[in-house]
């Protein structure tokens, strides 16, 4: 009999009054049963909706050891948000200890303060934060309470940002401007922030601060801001402290579009202005950057350029096989950025290009890694790749150990009760803050196993769990891509990397960009896909409907190896970025390396993300027991 049903006959026999004793009685002798605590939580939950207080107080005493007794206190504490005093909010904080709601309460608390003009108490109780909101709020407070000097002191901070601020900053932002505290210094510094941001309208306003003399030379900044050609004009800029940031500005957004020029205009001109060695040096560093990611090799080694820098025109040279140049580039990183898997492949690659020993040795040590450039140098010396995965016997034996830890065992009763939310917020917030690596481990790994296999994907990402390759790589949908594969003729594994980088296994996924589902498809491209294989057109939710998002995925998948003559790697670009744009890039490109062509991929989220799906192909091919060259004959170079 369940203790509902004993509750229901309970309250038929014994009325009210007999009832909440024979409750109490009850919960008190089954409260060290779990499944009986659920059912007395469901039960309190319910009790404090529908507000019978006195049946919520009875359950609530019988759950103090539960795990999730603290979400009880939060959801009353809520009821009567507005009415706790300072010393209730701070006790029920401490009593919300080891758990995320313990700050999610306290501010939640504070912002009623504030609601209800309590602002003493709100100024007595902030704590400082990263939310500008919050901050502006807090000067405010300060200011209305009489502290208007330490009000006032801290504006520059919070006004000097290349963005604009919420509009609860605006009253003591404009105090702060009419009492003249905004100089013209400051004025520039914000200016400068948001031309380097982007923030048209915010770099607009701005100039109206800028007094009669300084306003030509804030104006060239916006001017140069909107329109990067007009540094064809060197001499509109004055030789000042300014006007030769405005220079160097100009010409570093130029080259973004034109970066020959731009780069020929800074050695022609540069020695007519007296920059400083840092706006010198920061100066030709970008433009050399731009440069060779436009194509134009740079043989004068500088190690004073930044590794971004450096890196990127030796994938200049790597891209036109000038071996020599791309060694010595590469052979002038500082030693503390040599660690990094992208430098040493290349690295090797280099050397062995150029007949180096050392080539071998440094080849077979990265093989040794589980990475994208792991595998590419497992296959340059014939080695199998490495998974140095987690034996999961060893975690598996550990669930009672750290169950026994209540912030641990509150995220796992969450997922039991179905509060998936709930239940990431609080390992979101634990993870970071655990010393035991093994527990960092343990978590996302048994999230793995209830079946919660995008959480666990984040969870050990979270938690730097990277060896656990079974709960980070899940085998999932194989029935529904199975169900495709036979016409497509796409292999499994392709379709699970594609997969796992585009949703981490997360049927309901949408993105900022509008992309749905498992396969991340946006509603124009499903709905083109679905009428060139003659199925019904699917609508907005139904993308987020696993076999057809699978079933259309595929299937566009498919038209994209179609366009690129089977070429898997300029599929997945195309699958990320566009037809079009792969078809631009690979236009001068024909006959180069593929692995090369992909470091010269200017969007830099589809150059990882070709590495990435190539990486996780070669994990499932493990996996699943069909290793497969990372790269086919036909994909090792561009047509």
């Amino acid at each position: 009999m369940t203790n509902s049903v004993l509750n229901s006959l309970g309250a038929r026999k014994l009325g009210w009054t007999g009832f909440v004793l024979w409750l109490w009685l009850v919960s008190t002798a089954f409260a060290t049963d779990l499944e009986t605590q659920r059912d007395l939580y469901r039960q309190a939950k319910d009790a404090l909706k529908e507000g019978r207080a006195s049946e919520f107080q009875q359950l609530k005493s019988a759950l103090t050891d539960y795990p999730l007794y603290p979400y009880l206190l939060y959801n009353e504490a809520l009821k009567r948000l507005s009415s706790l005093t300072p010393d209730q909010a701070i006790k029920l904080r401490t009593q919300l200890e080891g758990s995320v709601l313990e700050d999610e309460f306290f501010q939640r608390w504070l912002d009623m303060q504030a609601r209800r003009n309590r602002w003493q108490v709100y100024v007595d109780h902030f704590e400082p934060t990263t939310d500008a909101e919050k901050h502006c709020r807090y000067l405010r407070a300060l200011f209305r309470l009489g502290y208007q000097d330490k009000a006032l002191a801290g504006v520059p901070e919070l006004w000097t940002v290349g963005v604009s601020q919420p509009k609860e900053c605006d009253p003591i932002f404009d105090v702060w401007i009419n009492r003249g505290y905004l100089t013209s210094d400051i004025a520039w510094n914000r200016l400068q922030l948001a031309v380097e941001e982007r923030s048209t309208i915010l770099a607009r306003y701005l100039l109206r601060f800028f007094p009669r003399a300084e306003q030509a030379t804030a104006r060239l900044l916006y001017d140069v801001y909107r329109r990067p050609a007009l540094v064809r004009n060197v001499t509109r800029f004055p030789d000042t402290v300014r006007g030769r940031y405005v220079l160097s500005y100009g010409l570093r957004r130029y080259a973004r579009d034109e970066a020959g020029r731009a780069l020929a205009l800074w050695q022609k001109h540069k020695d007519e202005f007296d920059f400083s060695s840092q706006l010198e040096q920061s100066t030709e560093n970008e433009l050399a950057f731009w440069a060779a990611r436009d194509g134009i090799l740079l043989s004068d080694i500088k190690p004073t350029y930044t590794y971004d820098t450096i890196e990127r025109i030796a994938d200049t040279a790597i891209a036109q096989r000038r071996w020599q140049v791309a060694y010595d580039w590469l052979n002038s990183v500082e030693e503390t950025e040599r660690f990094r898997f992208k430098w040493r492949y290349w690295f090797a690659k280099s050397s062995q290009e150029l007949g180096k020993d050392e080539a071998k040795v440094l080849f077979e040590e990265l093989a040794t890694e589980r990475t994208y450039y792991g595998f590419l140098a497992a296959h340059e010396v014939d080695s199998p790749i490495s998974m140095n995965a987690i034996d999961s016997t060893e975690l598996e034996a550990l669930g009672s150990t750290y169950l026994s830890d209540i912030r641990i065992a509150r995220i796992f009763e969450l997922y039991e009760l179905k509060e998936d939310d709930n239940a990431k917020e609080e390992w979101s917030w634990l993870l970071p803050k655990l010393e035991d690596d093994q527990a960092k481990h343990w978590i996302p790994y048994k999230i793995g196993q209830i079946d919660h296999p995008n959480h666990a994907i984040q969870a050990a990402f979270r938690a730097d769990a990277f060896d656990l390759v079974q709960t980070r790589f899940p085998v999932l949908y194989v029935d529904q891509f199975s169900r495709h594969m036979e016409k497509t003729k796409i292999d499994l594994t392709d379709l699970l990397a594609l997969t796992r980088q585009e949703s981490a296994f997360n049927p309901k996924a949408i993105s900022s960009a509008g992309a749905r589902g498992l396969m991340q498809l946006m509603p124009a491209t499903a709905r083109r896909t679905a009428r060139n294989i003659r199925v019904p057109q699917p609508s907005l939710v139904g993308l987020l409907y696993a076999p057809t998002n699978i079933q259309i995925g595929t299937y566009h998948f498919r038209e994209l190896l179609d366009e690129f003559d089977e070429h898997r790697i300029l599929a997945y670009a195309a699958y990320n970025a566009g037809s079009h744009r792969v078809k631009q890039w690979t236009k001068d490109a024909r006959g180069m390396e593929t692995i090369a062509w992909i470091e010269t991929i200017p969007f830099y989220e589809t150059r990882n993300y070709v590495k990435n799906v190539l990486a996780f192909q070669q994990v499932y091919a493990h996996l699943l027991d069909t290793p497969t060259p990372i790269l086919a004959e036909h994909e090792k170079n561009i047509p």
